[in-house]
């Protein structure tokens, strides 16, 4: 019968625990390791230290906390070369996948999974399953974006390009589509709704125009030029509050004591300022880009906002 791990000398035990970390591949966790081989956790951290120091300039002893738990794991850096990341990370795409599943055609999720499933299996973290889909989205209504998808191909590599682009598109309440020449900057997910954001070019220019926002289902068609712009056509600097549909215009808003708390604790706009009056309600003055989106926000709150200060209204909303 082999000795209990108990029983083996120290060079014995430093073996197991070597092998135990260069031939499973995965992580192991400081707890069941002492069980295992019979030791005090902080043994087992020195015998640590010294396979770590033995493994040479090609490998290393990957250390981090999954909760409380402490875990090793051996790494080759051809390993890391060759798939970029770790499991951690593949759980953070796994949740960005959850994040844009809406917003995507059934197949293309499918293939996203397939995607996650093999490369969990080649960092050889056990079962797949743990890359399952826990976040959920209910909505009353949705739009449909498979017939976009060849649009959104085509946004994405203009704007990495910086191509100038002619969008035919057909604005709400409008039959008849128009065609813009537009300088496509990043494409935003808001509300259950995918928009572009850029600028409108004159003709014949290259120069940032009028900043432009386009709902994504709504364009019937994009074609790529042979012209490329220079500037940075997504949304920079500050950031307000809205898309971008006109030019920056600042607002005060006053929300009652109930919604106070609320609107204090988060950021509506890169430069919004508040102001606690003494009967606990709240004003708050910021930049928008969008007065439509602004009215909106206030009037979801039931009566208990009101705008009090549009310095720069505009006489066409």
């Amino acid at each position: 019968m082999p000795p209990k791990a108990n029983d083996t000398l120290p060079g014995d035990r430093l073996l197991v625990l070597y092998q135990i970390l260069t031939l499973q591949g995965r992580r192991h966790y400081l707890a069941d390791l002492a069980v295992r081989l019979g030791r005090s956790p902080q043994a087992i951290n020195r015998m640590v230290s010294v396979i770590e120091g033995h493994v040479g300039k090609d490998a290393y002893i990957e250390k981090g906390m999954e909760g409380r738990r402490r875990y090793f794991r051996f790494r080759t850096r051809s390993e890391e070369k060759a798939l970029g990341f770790s499991f951690e990370e593949l759980r953070f795409l796994a949740t960005c996948r959850d994040l844009a599943a809406p917003h995507l055609p059934e197949d293309v999720v499918g293939r996203i999974d397939r995607t996650l499933t093999s490369l969990a299996v080649q960092l050889g973290e056990g079962s797949p399953q743990k890359l399952g889909m826990p976040i959920g989205f209910r909505s009353k209504g949705y739009i449909d974006y498979t017939p976009h998808m060849a649009t959104v191909t085509i946004l994405r590599e203009a704007i990495g390009r910086r191509q100038v682009c002619k969008v035919s598109y057909r604005r709400s309440g409008v039959s008849a589509s128009r065609v813009y020449r537009y300088a496509p900057g990043k494409i935003l997910a808001m509300s259950g709704t995918l928009y572009v954001q850029g600028h409108q070019l004159d003709e014949g220019s290259l120069l940032p125009g009028r900043p432009t926002t386009f709902s994504l289902h709504r364009i019937d068609g994009v074609i790529p030029t042979g012209e490329y712009f220079a500037f940075d056509a997504a949304d920079g600097g500050t950031k307000p509050f809205g898309l971008a549909w006109h030019e920056p215009r600042r607002v005060t808003v006053r929300f009652g004591a109930t919604a106070a708390d609320y609107v204090r604790d988060r950021v509506w706009s890169d430069d919004q300022e508040t102001k606690d009056l003494p009967d606990g309600s709240l004003e708050i003055t910021m930049t928008t880009t969008s007065e439509k989106e602004l009215g909106a926000w206030v009037m979801s709150f039931g009566g208990i906002a009101e705008i009090i200060g549009w310095p720069l209204l505009s006489s066409n909303r």
